[in-house]
């Protein structure tokens, strides 16, 4: 495979983000994330009984799946893809298009399903052209992702993560069609997103894009997406639709959790 020994592909990765601002807290939050994601990925790759070699490639998939972040936000001060550039299709290109996988791996043999899991890894729904072993290892980082996107959410200010006030959280309504998309078990089409409180119901909706069964039972054990639902609203409108928000995630997650789906 021409894999890279763990540590020192860790290593790699902590010194190129060294040389970003760690004064940051949006590129502190970056390194966090990307190292519990690979974890993350590992345990999920080990769930489905993949071999060791198997399970490796998905941890550095994991870990590299967000490298473009690092310059997006020395660039645009953001993680809004919407205000800056797709943050998978940067990542994709900065490691396959310039070369910097070489600096992780030495041989080239899984090029292919590295770039695909990590180039869609934020799409909206995975291409139906995917062979067998990219679509499994994409929804392996899509459900790392998810899972600790929900723990970033609740250690990280709102505001900071998405640079708007308290009060766009505080007292904005939930839109149509993202509350549609929520009531429907569907992830929310991110192009719907347009208020504070929106872009938390994303993050809430990530659950319905979960794939496989360890990935519910973590994300449940975890308790983020619990804090996310007990999110406190001042405008009448969104507690309303908060209540109903909430009793269809907790009975959509019991109902994976313990059917074991």
């Amino acid at each position: 495979m021409g894999m890279m020994n763990k540590e020192r592909a860790k290593q790699t990765f902590l010194d190129y983000a060294s040389h970003y601002n760690m004064e940051d807290p949006k590129i502190r939050l970056k390194v966090g994330h990307t190292l519990r994601v690979a974890g993350l990925c590992e345990r999920i790759a080990e769930s489905l009984d993949l071999d060791p070699e198997e399970k490796d490639l998905a941890w550095m998939i994991g870990l590299l799946h967000d490298i473009g972040r690092f310059e997006q936000v020395r660039i645009y001060n953001t993680f809004r893809d919407s205000e800056s550039v797709n943050h998978a299709q940067f990542s994709a290109d900065l490691l396959f298009r310039d070369g910097m996988i070489r600096y992780y791996m030495t041989g080239s043999d899984q090029d292919q399903i590295m770039e695909t899991a990590i180039r869609y890894h934020n799409a909206y729904r995975l291409p139906e052209s995917l062979t067998e072993q990219e679509k499994t290892y994409s929804q392996i980082l899509r459900d790392a992702d998810k899972i600790d996107i929900l723990r970033v959410n609740r250690e990280t200010p709102m505001t900071q993560i998405y640079n708007l006030p308290e009060e766009a959280f505080l007292t904005s309504e939930i839109s149509d069609p993202v509350y549609e998309d929520i009531l429907a078990h569907r992830d929310v089409n991110r192009v719907n997103s347009r208020t504070g409180i929106d872009f938390l119901m994303g993050h809430i909706a990530f659950v319905y894009g979960l794939v496989y069964p360890v990935s519910f039972r973590i994300a449940e054990a975890q308790g983020y997406l619990e804090q996310m639902l007990a999110f406190e609203s001042r405008n009448e409108r969104t507690r309303e639709r908060m209540s109903r928000i909430r009793k269809e995630v907790k009975d959509y997650i019991r109902e994976k959790v313990q059917g074991g789906t």
